[in-house]
């Protein structure tokens, strides 16, 4: 059974009765989830408090509490067609960079260390980097979604390398980590799509040196 969540304003009187100080809350449109048990660790209160005005946030809780439907869908991505050499390399780099981990999985267990399927693409991947500041873990909860992250990166900036590009990889980067937290426990979710819309922050901001 889950726990019973007071509102905001009936905990502040409650414990206003009992001679207690009311907890500090975040300002912004994210203020009601601020005293959700599931959010009082330390990662996920300070998110609350960075990105307490920012809609992004507001739509990712609303999304792991069942508030509004998930949106789980990965980018449209091109079609190799054989009749050209470049423009299948790069349809495939898209479709590899900008798809699901399960495919991203398939690829890289086939072709990784070898020249195929296209002669040049890099297949380096170095983990997950946090977000500054926030000391948030989730790097290895997140790790196979910054695999098919650093794909994008390292390719795309090669072969065409746009702020189009390196802005659908980051998306489809934080729809692959909403898709680790959707498997969670329900307890568990809300704080992992918090660090997920963390994540991809930090890559909107601080990624494009790396693309």
């Amino acid at each position: 059974m889950r726990p019973l969540l007071l509102p905001a304003a009936l905990l502040s009187l409650t414990l206003m009765a009992c001679g207690q100080t009311t907890p500090q809350t975040v300002s912004g449109a994210t203020d009601a989830y601020a005293q959700r048990p599931e959010l009082q660790d330390a990662g996920s209160q300070a998110i609350l408090e960075k990105y307490g005005n920012d809609p992004g946030l507001l739509e990712a809780l609303q999304e792991a509490y069942g508030e509004r439907v998930a949106d789980l869908s990965l980018p449209s991505v091109p079609a190799i067609t054989g009749l050209d050499l470049a423009s299948d390399r790069l349809a495939y780099v898209k479709r590899t960079g900008w798809g699901s981990v399960g495919n991203y999985n398939n690829q890289y267990a086939a072709y990784a260390g070898t020249t195929r399927p296209y002669a040049g693409l890099s297949w380096g991947r170095d983990g997950c980097s946090a977000p500054d500041g926030l000391g948030l873990g989730y790097r290895e909860d997140f790790r196979p979604a910054c695999n098919v992250h650093d794909f994008g990166y390292r390719n795309l900036k090669v072969y065409q390398r746009t702020d189009s590009n390196r802005k659908t990889t980051d998306e489809a980067f934080h729809t692959n980590m909403k898709a680790i937290c959707a498997a969670k426990s329900w307890y568990k979710r809300p704080a992992c799509y918090s660090a997920a819309y963390a994540y991809y922050q930090a890559v909107r901001v601080g990624g494009g040196d790396s693309f």
